[in-house]
């Protein structure tokens, strides 16, 4: 038997009691933490239950439909499109010359410079001529002496024919006369040749256009020496221009005289020039097997201009009557072509086989995958896929003006 003091058993429910305050204690923090979990737990599901879409508030997430105006649609409509073969090239003038001096000597003075207009026969450049006058003097005062002495021969000869009928010359004495007459006539005509080429010596020094047309290059100025067949001025002729296009060899047989060609150039929009065809290289080009075809362009404007790049197309014949619709309503994905068609109020994507295409008018067959009327999307668009809700927008109808009274 243990025995206690008075003081040990007055102490032992004091612990006892304060044991028993602290588990209370913690009980009571536990369930105030499990109630604000179940508070927040019930926040949390009733925002989640306010935030779900109901009946009727879903048309607020659908996406606002794409309108189409009249000028965005193209219906597939029955048209002939023209079979076409396609050309590109450069555009050089039809008639140019390169003007070369003929005579050697310092120039004296060009008249012209790049751009000018100069007709034919008018005098672009001169060349001094006092090499050429010295020359032209002495040919004529060569030809002055040798027709003296042909003159002189020519009355030795009528002289001696009358001695020879009275027998006081011998026969071989006569036709020694007529011999050095008729090398006398010679030396004249080689006297009047040389005359001739001094003269011509001093026209050609002044240069003149073989053609009208415009200044291309100019090759030397005032004060330069030059020889024969130097360079002076290069002159184009813009009224007709010549457009030198390859085609595949393989396409060749269709293209013939006459046809006309349908071609765009860079640097004027869409303005559209038109030739035929001139002339068709009977030889293939090496490597590219491709034959050159030129292109007679009329330019009475001027506007085209040597060495500029044309794109264009042949036209061939008029095709039958096929369902078509615009190039541009045309998208390529992995090779297959397909187009947008608005149907039931919605965007539909729909593959096409398409057949001839018209570069001229921008048109391509289709042959299967699309009928004819259905609405096509002709535009470039961002946001255009297949479901899109979408509307087309007639037009508003024309008003008469009103009346004036």
């Amino acid at each position: 038997m243990i025995l206690m003091s008075p003081l040990q058993a007055f102490a032992k429910p004091t612990v006892l009691k304060r044991r028993s305050t602290l588990w209370i204690g913690g009980a009571i923090l536990m369930l105030a933490l499990g109630a604000t979990a179940l508070a927040t737990l019930g926040s949390g599901n009733k925002d989640a239950k306010a935030a779900k879409p109901t009946p009727g508030n879903a048309t607020a997430a659908t996406p606002a439909p794409l309108e189409f105006a009249e000028g965005d649609i193209f219906r597939v409509k029955t048209q002939a499109l023209a079979r076409a073969i396609q050309v590109s090239g450069t555009l050089m003038p039809l008639s140019q010359a390169v003007l070369k001096s003929t005579v050697s000597g310092a120039v004296h003075r060009v008249l012209v410079r790049e751009g000018e207009t100069v007709q034919q026969g008018a005098v672009v450049a001169e060349i001094d001529t006092t090499d050429a006058s010295s020359r032209l003097e002495a040919a004529q005062a060569d030809q002055a002496e040798r027709r003296a002495r042909l003159a002189i021969a020519e009355r030795n000869r009528e002289t001696n024919q009358t001695l020879l009928k009275q027998n006081f010359i011998s026969q071989n004495a006569f036709d020694q006369l007529t011999s050095t007459q008729q090398a006398n006539e010679a030396a004249v005509r080689w006297a009047d040749a040389q005359v001739k080429l001094a003269k011509k010596a001093i026209d050609d020094a002044m240069v003149r256009a073989p053609i009208s047309g415009t200044v291309a290059k100019r090759f030397v100025n005032g004060g330069e020496r030059v020889s024969p067949e130097a360079p002076i001025l290069s002159v184009v002729d813009l009224t007709r221009m010549e457009l030198e296009a390859t085609v595949p060899a393989s396409e060749v047989a269709a293209i013939a005289h006459g046809q006309p060609v349908q071609f765009r150039v860079d640097g004027f929009g869409a303005r559209a020039f038109i030739g035929r065809v001139e002339r068709i290289n009977p030889v293939a080009e090496a490597g590219s097997r491709a034959i050159k075809v030129f292109v007679s362009v009329p330019n009475p404007d001027g506007a085209l201009r040597g060495g500029m790049f044309a794109e264009g197309a042949v036209t061939l014949a008029k095709a039958s009557q096929v369902p078509a619709m615009p190039l541009a309503a045309v998208f390529e994905e992995a090779g297959q072509s397909y187009a947008y068609t608005v149907e039931d109020g919605k965007v539909v994507k729909r593959a096409v086989s398409l057949g001839q295409r018209d570069e001229a008018t921008g048109m391509v067959a289709v042959t299967s995958g699309i009928a004819e009327g259905v609405p096509v999307v002709r535009i470039r668009m961002t946001g255009l896929k297949a479901g899109a809700p979408a509307v087309l927008r007639s037009a508003p109808p024309k008003t008469a003006p009103p009346v004036q009274g």
